[in-house]
């Protein structure tokens, strides 16, 4: 997020705009806004001191169910964590008068980190570019459906994708661009997706933790947005097994300070890095995928002939493969992973994203030769995993990636993902099964249709 307030800042803002509330934020596991609403009169004072939230936050579904095993709540004997709110991250909000946010990182009562906070794996990816010399510069798209509030479906029908009339038919899409503007965004471009009152928001890269902020706070206040205008904004991957999933598809291209390393201006041509960076993508793509799609219902979004991939391939201007080279060249040059589902948690997946694209580099993995077919047409290509229990094995079987996590936050995930799946499995007879990536049932949106 950029313009980063200072200390005299926060206190004009607070006593210009009449702030009377601040919400404490910070992500779970699966990327919900966990926190607390703070007095104006006692900001400081929890600035100063911090602010005790639950540490169970990184044990919870998305009903607030606990997992167990996680190395949080019973293992914790439900004990207290400390928010610290990063200052840089305050915003007053646009759109409810008298109130402000801050994002916070999370500590122990000792002052540890707490490393299972996504913001925090993020940010141990980011520095771990940094002292390879390289900054990550990063964006999202990450599409949404916007629902009647009580209706649950489309608010009309149709696949207009891009058509000029359908892009701002519905009030509300005009101010949620310019409600996440005035918290520092940089919305670039919307229009209509694929499917039935599905769209998608665009913005300008950023560098490192940003990528984080900027799409944590997109996909909550969206969704309070819609709310004050009787829709529901879902970011649920796979609402509606007949229409197109949504997808977060993530952009990444790394600088030494001077260069985009992914380009060789000199010689006017892509680098071993860009290749290599590829390379790593390809390698852990299925264990990727326990980040990039970390529900029961993400998988399903991956199917032939619906714009999302369904093999692990890549290939140049290409959108039926997984990893999509665009045409620009020099600063422009980045890759682009359609592997992200909607449903995903920003940190996370933008920090397994890095994770694979250093380890490419790193062990300098040259990828096969770019598509320059159409994937739906191959029957002879390496699928993606068509479940999440597929997904995370193959990121427990994933040493690279693994390892370079922090084990609490391995332990945290995992066990997270194992109580949803035994939870998908014992409400869902199908689960798992031939059948299962042909359905969406109510259980499924009941989950994640409001909190995804």
């Amino acid at each position: 997020m950029s313009d980063h307030p200072d200390h005299e800042t926060i206190e004009r803002l607070l006593r210009d705009h009449e702030i009377e509330l601040v919400r404490f934020e910070t992500p779970d596991l699966n990327g919900v806004s966990r926190g607390k609403t703070v007095t104006a009169d006692h900001f400081w004072g929890f600035v100063d001191d911090g602010l005790a939230l639950v540490s169970d936050i990184y044990c919870w579904d998305h009903e607030c169910f606990v997992a167990t095993g996680t190395g949080f709540g019973e293992d914790l004997t439900f004990a207290d964590l400390v928010m610290r709110p990063d200052l840089a991250t305050f915003r007053v909000l646009p759109h409810v008068a008298g109130q402000a946010r801050v994002i916070c990182d999370m500590e122990y009562a000792d002052g540890r980190p707490v490393e299972a906070s996504p913001r925090r794996v993020l940010q141990r990816q980011v520095e771990r570019a940094a002292a390879l010399g390289l900054t990550a510069r990063m964006q999202a798209e990450y599409e949404f459906y916007l629902l009647g509030a009580d209706t649950r479906q489309p608010l009309f029908g149709g696949t207009d994708i891009t058509t000029t009339l359908t892009n701002q038919r519905v009030a509300v899409l005009p101010e949620i661009v310019r409600h996440l503007q005035a918290l520092g965004l940089r919305p670039r471009t919307l229009n209509q997706e694929w499917g039935p009152t599905q769209y998608e928001l665009t913005f300008s890269p950023v560098d490192g933790l940003a990528v984080g902020d900027d799409n944590f706070t997109y996909k909550t206040y969206a969704k309070e947005i819609a709310v004050q205008h009787g829709l529901l904004a879902s970011f649920m991957t796979k609402p509606f097994i007949a229409a197109s999933g949504s997808s977060s598809h993530l952009h990444v291209s790394l600088f030494d300070g001077v260069r985009n390393i992914f380009w060789n201006d000199a010689q006017e041509e892509l680098t071993p890095e860009f290749s290599w960076a590829i390379g790593g993508l390809l390698d852990h793509a299925a264990a990727l995928n326990a980040f990039l799609g970390p529900t029961v219902n993400c998988a399903k979004r991956y199917r032939k002939d619906t714009y999302a991939p369904a093999s692990v391939t890549w290939g140049f201007e290409n959108r039926s493969v997984a990893i999509r080279v665009k045409a620009g060249r020099g600063d422009a040059t980045h890759i682009e992973n359609r592997l992200g589902s909607a449903a995903s948690n920003p940190y996370l997946a933008f920090a397994g994203v890095l994770i694979s694209m250093l380890d490419g580099i790193a062990r300098k993995l040259d990828p096969p030769p770019p598509l320059q077919t159409n994937a739906y047409r191959r029957d002879d290509l390496p699928l993606l995993p068509r479940t999440l229990t597929e997904s995370l094995a193959a990121f427990e079987a994933d040493e690279a990636l693994r390892t370079a996590l922090d084990p609490e936050f391995v332990r945290a995930f995992v066990g997270l993902k194992r109580h949803e799946i035994a939870k998908a499995a014992a409400a869902n007879p199908g689960h798992d099964s031939d059948g299962w990536h042909d359905e969406v049932t109510e259980w499924e949106r009941g989950q994640f249709l409001f909190l995804a």
